[in-house]
């Protein structure tokens, strides 16, 4: 069956082959058997409705994805709805964080495809056992992502020993919650005796409620002098909604979104 997937938002992680589509179709467009459209996010459900239409007269039309159906509870076809290198190994988060939209209980998949770039929603909250068949795995590859975002509150030292036999290429941790700053130093302490500031990164989320510009500022410049290379991440409630201002919020995530342009700030190479 010859299958077409649409998505409503390209993103870094989206695939890039010639049956994956970012809008609606042209007159160049193949015939299919099947439209799978895949909606990550709860602000595409609409524009997902939209291309149904657009997509309905080259074959019948599946709407899916994370924001429709929630987290998925079988397996992870690699190269799918994920570019090819993506894996995952577990699905949903035990924790209830009131800014994340991910609700289901965890899961760990008892098997998933070989790849560099770990996506779990929390690795580490996954039990020991897991952690070592997936570090047993990623043993096998090359330049190493963990781009899920790893929960500082669970790295210790026998993670951290897992992770520095591995060819890492960047691990990002993520900064979603200003009680943790004790958490993420302390993470940072025990990763960065092994790995340099250009392969720990950092989510750094901005503009949620309560936020104000200089808090999240002061937030960003605290993961620089930690050691960390920070990474914007503007909130967006369900409806897609940006904080307001959304200029100057917009304006900040991007001054804090590319390296070269934070270490230029920094005299860094």
């Amino acid at each position: 069956m010859k299958i077409a997937r649409v998505f409503p938002s390209q993103t870094s992680m989206s695939p890039i082959d010639n049956d994956a589509y970012f809008g609606p179709p042209d007159l160049f467009t193949p015939e299919y058997d099947e439209i799978h459209i895949s909606v990550a996010f709860t602000w595409d459900i609409e524009k997902a409705d939209w291309l149904k239409k657009q997509w309905e007269y080259i074959a019948p039309v599946k709407i899916g994805g994370p924001a429709v159906d929630g987290e998925p509870k079988n397996g992870f076809k690699a190269g799918m709805y994920l570019r090819n290198g993506v894996t995952i190994t577990s699905r949903g988060c035990p924790f209830r964080c009131p800014w994340c939209f991910v609700r289901q209980n965890l899961m760990e998949l008892e098997s998933f495809p070989e790849g560099n770039m770990v996506q779990d929603n929390n690795i580490l909250a996954c039990s020991r056992p897991h952690i070592d068949k997936v570090f047993r795995m990623l043993g096998k590859q090359k330049s190493i992502q963990f781009q899920g975002g790893l929960d500082s509150r669970l790295i210790t030292d026998e993670i951290v020993e897992g992770l520095r036999g591995l060819r890492i290429y960047q691990i990002f941790l993520s900064y979603d919650d200003c009680s943790r700053e004790k958490h993420l130093i302390k993470a940072v302490e025990k990763l960065k005796k092994y790995f340099s500031r250009n392969q720990l990164r950092c989510y750094v989320l901005i503009g949620f409620d309560g936020d104000t510009y200089f808090k999240a500022i002061d937030r960003l410049m605290m993961t620089w002098e930690i050691g960390l290379l920070p990474f914007a991440m503007l909130y967006r409630n369900k409806e897609g909604n940006y904080p307001q201002p959304a200029y100057e919020w917009n304006r900040l995530q991007r001054k804090w979104c590319r390296p070269a342009i934070i270490k230029s700030r920094f005299n860094q190479k």
